[in-house]
């Protein structure tokens, strides 16, 4: 019963990895900040930190002071940041830290990866899941470094 308990738990809180792709891809702020409340009652993971990074870094866009947008900015960037570093072979975190990247106002000054970035992602993106080889082949179609 316990057991069960457990998995009944983890699979209410869990997040779907292209709901969140999607969300980095928008400016609904409504849905970015429900990702961010799913992640926040997802089960501690990696994966967890570097999307909840990568929606953080998002969400600055929609704050309404300067301050505020870079205190949010920098709480998402260590999330993501430890997350990669962590898992420095992870493709798809790569990915997360690409578009971010390509689209944070040069102000930021985070954007030193870009490049390697694309490179790793270009080499190993087909050991992604399908899920995710999709959501790069998507991203790819528009971004200015990324090219499959």
């Amino acid at each position: 019963m316990f057991q069960f308990v457990i998995s009944a738990v983890l699979l209410l809180s869990s997040f779907s990895k292209s709901e969140c792709i999607k969300m980095l891809q928008g400016k609904d702020a409504k849905a970015i900040q429900k990702c961010i409340t799913t992640l926040d009652q997802s089960a501690a993971s990696s994966d967890r930190s570097a999307y909840l990074g990568a929606l953080t870094m998002k969400s600055a866009s929609l704050k309404e002071t300067p301050k505020e947008k870079l205190e949010v900015f920098k709480k998402g960037k260590d999330l993501l940041e430890k997350a990669i570093t962590a898992n420095k072979k992870n493709t798809e975190y790569r990915f997360l830290r690409l578009m971010i990247q390509e689209n944070a106002p040069k102000i930021l000054k985070y954007s030193s990866n870009k490049t390697e970035d694309a490179s790793w992602i270009k080499e190993h993106y087909s050991t992604c899941s399908s899920e995710i080889i999709q959501a790069i082949k998507n991203y790819a179609a528009q971004s200015v470094v990324l090219d499959l």
